[in-house]
């Protein structure tokens, strides 16, 4: 089990799908963070710190690899997992070229999104 000081920044614009990937985190012990769009992230992780970004590629402001981009570029070297119910294949590429700890493609199994967050904790 993470120790409480373990964060997660959630962004998705879809609500109802982002509030339940929180509860599977709760569930394991983890806070969470949510944000619809980039810029609200952006606004939030200037407050708080997190361990572990989890942004969906298509966002209504800006893209997931965009947005890890410029989180990255302000000194941030916290991993990421990106999802996808829909991309491009050169947003993929790109995505890829950025190591995510895992990219997700939705619907995806919440047993698989417990498994990578669990690995990425436990390290």
């Amino acid at each position: 089990m993470p120790d409480a000081s373990t964060s997660v920044l959630l962004v998705d614009d879809n609500v109802p799908f982002r509030h339940t990937l929180a509860l599977v985190l709760e569930d394991e012990g983890v806070r969470t963070v949510e944000a619809t769009r980039g810029d609200e992230a952006e606004k939030l992780l200037q407050e708080v710190r997190v361990e572990l970004f989890v942004l969906d590629l298509n966002l209504p402001d800006t893209t997931g690899v965009e947005l890890y981009t410029r989180l990255s570029k302000r000194g941030s070297n916290t991993p990421c997992v990106f999802m996808t119910a829909e991309a491009s294949d050169e947003l993929i590429a790109e995505a890829l070229k950025l190591q995510p700890v895992k990219l997700l493609r939705k619907p995806f199994e919440v047993k698989l999104f417990r498994d990578v967050i669990r690995r990425f904790v436990s390290n």
